[in-house]
């Protein structure tokens, strides 16, 4: 071997690890999955086994583990069935339960006396079945004053008092049990809160901050309630989806951001609904961005063709998803009229045809006909944000449907200062579609708008 072989061979077996600072051993550590951090320290020079302890990020997820068979841990502790009696035999279950349950407490508890900052526990695979055996979170999460992320997930929260989370920014809540007032104790603690996130919970919510730092808030609804409280004069965005029949919302003049998909079946022959919703919107006037469902599409519809009043929007950002059926054109020219400001609109069609919607929450749409092909066409009204403000469309989807093209075709008729429609479709070749040569040579309100495809 020659001497650039040897010099070579000398660099490539030398271990410059080891001769890193201690402080970048252990964010390098850090940042590996635990298991793999663990084998790095076992195979390494002794100076690595004094550094574990210090490392800044535990994650005991059980499916780093393949070896260890998780279902047969969660099939073995499942209460059992006695037929004889038609009773489940929960005693065993819920001791072996509870023992473990203790077991967990202390790491939680061993992990905050270090200032944990960051707290993320998740049980959805620990076999529970039914609220009886989620697992109860111990006092001492809500008592940390050093935690700026907790996030929980299928577990019951029992809160007795004021929670001491001074210093949280971010809670994230999914599937859990909210006993009693637990979430105005949680809450009331919280002076830093800048982030909380609901979903699929259970039990009493209440979402009542004064004076707080709350910015964004989300809420997914997994089951049907009769009613939903947010008071937070900081909030900035809400994004909420799911079923609740009354979402009282108020004290949020600063929202800038709002994000609904509320998929609800209304009379819309009943004036108390009609009230309802119209309050609900109401809220969100002055929101900069708007989100809203293929729902409200239709609700706007109902009004268009009732002549009902509909409340008018500041937001100069639209963003539609809709199904694009027929009974969906009337609502898309309402809600256009009522966003005299609108710049940006912005359209995902998920489906051209739903058969649930169409017959179920259509019960109203026998009683007006009008002709969907001249559509667009009869519209004779001018729509003010078309003529003073809208700059870009974008439209991702199934737009190949001849309604959409229709709609399309309208929009860069009249669109006086429109700058950009920007079309987003899958297509199996480079050539020019039918609908693509339309659209191009479609009659502009605007002289510099442009069609682009991609």
């Amino acid at each position: 071997m020659n001497m650039y072989a040897k010099q070579r061979s000398c660099v490539l077996n030398e271990d410059r690890l080891s001769g890193l600072p201690d402080d970048i051993l252990i964010h390098i550590l850090s940042l590996l999955p635990l298991k793999d951090a663990v084998k790095g320290i076992c195979n390494a020079s002794r100076r690595f086994h004094k550094l574990w302890p210090f490392i800044h990020t535990l994650n005991f997820d059980q499916y780093m583990f393949p070896e260890h068979d998780c279902d047969y841990y969660l099939e073995a502790g499942r209460p059992d069935y006695d037929e004889s009696t038609g009773i489940w035999q929960y005693y065993d279950f819920l001791r072996s339960e509870k023992r473990m349950a203790n077991e967990i407490g202390t790491w939680i508890q061993f992990a905050l006396n270090k200032n944990l900052e960051v707290l993320d526990l998740s049980f959805s695979e620990h076999g529970t079945v039914g609220p009886q055996a989620l697992y109860d979170l111990p006092n001492c999460v809500l008592s940390s004053p050093h935690l700026v992320e907790l996030w929980l997930t299928h577990c019951t929260i029992n809160a007795k008092k004021k929670s001491k989370l001074k210093s949280l920014k971010t809670l994230y809540l999914n599937n859990v049990v909210l006993m009693d007032q637990s979430m105005d104790y949680i809450l009331s603690g919280c002076p830093m809160l800048e982030e909380l996130t609901l979903q699929l919970c259970y039990g009493h919510i209440r979402v009542v901050l004064l004076n707080s730092n709350l910015k964004t808030l989300k809420l997914d609804i997994g089951w049907f309630r009769q009613r939903i409280h947010v008071s937070c004069p900081t909030l900035l965005s809400l994004d909420m989806s799911g079923a609740v029949e009354v979402l009282d919302i108020a004290n949020v003049a600063s929202i800038a951001e709002v994000s609904v998909n509320r998929n609800l079946i209304f009379d819309f022959d009943v004036y108390k609904d009609y009230q309802g919703i119209k309050t609900f919107l109401q809220t969100f006037t002055g929101a900069k961005t708007l989100n809203l469902c293929s729902w409200f599409a239709l609700v706007f519809s109902a009004w268009q063709l009732k002549n009902l009043p509909s409340p008018t929007f500041s937001c100069k950002s639209l963003h539609l998803q809709l199904d694009f059926m027929i009974w969906n054109l009337p609502g898309i020219l309402n809600l256009l009229k009522h966003c005299p400001c609108l710049e940006n609109l912005i359209i995902k069609i998920t489906s051209s045809y739903n058969e649930f919607t169409s017959q179920k929450q259509l019960s109203w749409y026998h009683l007006y006909k009008f002709d969907a092909d001249e559509y667009w066409n009869m519209v004779d009204a001018p729509v003010q944000c078309m003529i003073h403000h809208l700059k870009t469309v974008e439209v991702a989807g199934l737009i190949k449907k001849k309604f959409v093209i229709q709609f399309l075709e309208y929009l860069l008729r009249h669109s006086m200062v429109l700058k950009k429609m920007k079309i987003f479709a899958k297509k199996k070749t480079s050539k020019i579609c039918e609908y693509e040569e339309r659209l191009l040579n479609a009659p502009k309100a605007s002289a510099s708008a442009a069609v682009l495809f991609y």
